[in-house]
């Protein structure tokens, strides 16, 4: 008999071919494998809000929700999207881990999950929110088809990171850019190039995502901070 730590919906279960992972649907975060990875997830929340990337509330998310995740050969999970709701899925959390990360996994969950709607048929959409300065999280959005919608506002009344506000110089250079790339027939020639000529405004490439052929998101990082 297996443990309810086994139990997932079968019918989801998909095969992975690019990574040795499967990608699995469980009906109870809190007993699958998924849920091993939610206190390291929170501690890195907490880790962003400190640099003011976030303002999730410090509650802990509900380990009882669905979630998907990623089971590598060993049965352990190093990837998961958590999410509830009916006809709107609400997606509350959403991490991999450190040394599985620009492998693609966190775009294989949300696909699974897509599809999972799609083929339930009474979803209307799927829906998130990140700070709006975590730009590296916007641009892989947008990189798996999702858009911008709502745009929330906040009054601060106290400061949320105990009066350790932001350097001159962190204001007028911002740690992450996003710049949108159509590179034509010669790839990587005109990337290397594009690459070089932020490098010298004192920016490194944190991170590069094919759209298309041709179109890519690239993200940068201040060099200071890399």
């Amino acid at each position: 008999m297996k443990s309810p730590s086994q139990i997932a919906d079968s019918e989801s279960d998909q095969h992975t071919a690019e990574v040795p992972y499967r990608v699995h649907f469980y009906e109870n975060c809190s007993q699958s494998p998924a849920s091993r990875l939610v206190p390291q997830a929170m501690i890195e929340i907490k880790e962003i809000e400190g640099r003011g990337f976030h303002d999730r509330p410090h509650a802990s998310p509900i380990f009882t929700g669905p979630c998907v995740a990623a089971i590598d050969e060993d049965g352990r999970a190093i990837g998961l999207i958590l999410y509830c709701g009916e006809e709107i899925w609400t997606i509350y959390l959403s991490y991999v881990v450190l040394e599985h990360r620009r492998k693609h996994i966190h775009t294989a969950l949300f696909k699974a999950l897509r599809d999972k709607g799609l083929q339930q048929g009474n979803i209307v959409s799927i829906d998130c929110s990140t700070h709006v300065n975590n730009l590296a999280a916007q641009a892989a959005f947008e990189a798996q088809g999702r858009t911008k919608e709502y745009i929330t506002y906040t009054y601060p009344l106290k400061d949320r990171r105990d009066g350790k506000g932001p350097t001159a110089e962190e204001m007028r250079m911002p740690e992450y850019l996003v710049e949108r790339f159509d590179t034509g027939s010669d790839t990587l020639k005109f990337m290397q190039a594009f690459i070089n000529k932020k490098a010298a405004e004192g920016y490194a490439l944190h991170q590069a995502i094919e759209r298309s052929t041709y179109q890519w998101v690239l993200i940068f990082k201040r060099a200071d901070q890399a």
